[in-house]
């Protein structure tokens, strides 16, 4: 088995996926680890530039699989399918429109050994002159997304935190299988959702969930050519998401504070009310299931952070 398995989801133009490949082997150079790369391309024919990308890997050796689909894929379907075919111990997920800062996998192993660490999130900047962003603040009654802080809770040590995000992370294997991804590909679609939906979902099944604020990745936050904030589907998947972490209670307190907040959809295809029923009918049989094997509902995990002064 590898150390890791960098797992890159690509759609669009081919320089994201060179540059964030280019970023990660100028990080390894030199370094004695065993890994490999998964390489999931959707949504569109692959052009001359993306398969020249792939085929160097390939010609490396380190290229372990390149799943395609012809269907544009949520971001996280693209990494659960990745992760599928993934071998490495640890589980390394970027974006391809990320790059990683230096040292990044000497860093990203040395946090794991010994340590009994399921998920760790690197810091984000989105440009190098700016501030980093560090764990989530939670905005759960309001649109059950969250705000990255500027202030780290620790300010050279991993603490952990109830979410973070911006396109990388790292999962231990073992964890990632035990509580199965993000889920069933149907529960989302589209973007928005993921982030709190599988970090809230890692605590409720009794994993834990870290950030190193000296683990540094760069996000590149431009035009991605498709839907994002404020379609139907974003405002679906956060529906979802609040039905399978908080259950009914809170995907009707979201809906309240859709319905009731002035929040902006733009071109509505759905009322809000369908909206909920739909985010209902996908996610209740799986909502279930969690709760069943769950260690603590997302009420009592609220607490538990506040406790434990997990950063949220």
């Amino acid at each position: 088995m590898a150390d890791f398995s960098i797992i890159i989801p690509h759609r669009g133009n081919a320089l994201g996926l060179w540059a964030t490949i280019h970023s990660c082997e100028e990080d390894l150079l030199g370094l004695d680890f065993d890994y490999n790369y998964v390489i999931v391309t959707n949504g569109e024919k692959l052009d001359a530039d993306a398969l020249n990308t792939i085929h160097y890997l390939e010609s490396s050796k380190r290229l372990l699989a390149h799943v395609h689909s012809d269907v544009a894929l949520s971001p996280p379907a693209a990494r659960q399918r990745g992760a599928s075919v993934a071998d490495g111990n640890l589980l390394c997920f970027f974006d391809n429109h990320c790059l990683v800062g230096k040292r990044y996998f000497e860093r990203v192993v040395a946090d794991f050994e010994g340590r009994p660490l399921d998920m760790l999130h690197s810091t984000t900047k989105f440009y190098s002159s700016q501030g980093a962003h560090y764990h989530y603040t939670l905005k759960l009654d309001y649109n059950f997304w969250a705000e990255s802080s500027q202030f780290p809770q620790k300010e050279f040590t991993m603490y952990p935190l109830a979410a973070g995000g911006h396109g990388g992370f790292v999962v231990r294997k073992t964890a990632w299988d035990e509580v199965g991804g993000y889920g069933p590909e149907e529960l989302l679609q589209g973007y928005g959702g993921e982030e709190l939906l599988f970090d809230l979902k890692m605590w409720r099944l009794g994993k834990t969930n870290h950030i190193d604020p000296r683990l540094i990745h760069y996000h590149y936050a431009g035009n991605r050519g498709y839907s994002r904030h404020y379609t139907d589907e974003y405002y679906l998947n956060l529906l979802t998401s609040a039905n399978v972490i908080g259950g009914e209670q809170w995907l009707y307190r979201l809906f309240d504070s859709f319905l009731n907040g002035k929040h902006l959809r733009l071109n509505p295809g759905a009322s809000m009310y369908e909206l909920m029923e739909t985010a209902y009918n996908r996610s209740a049989t799986y909502a279930k299931r969690l709760d069943a094997k769950s260690v603590r509902t997302l009420d009592e995990s609220l607490v538990y952070f506040k406790e434990q002064r997990i950063a949220m």
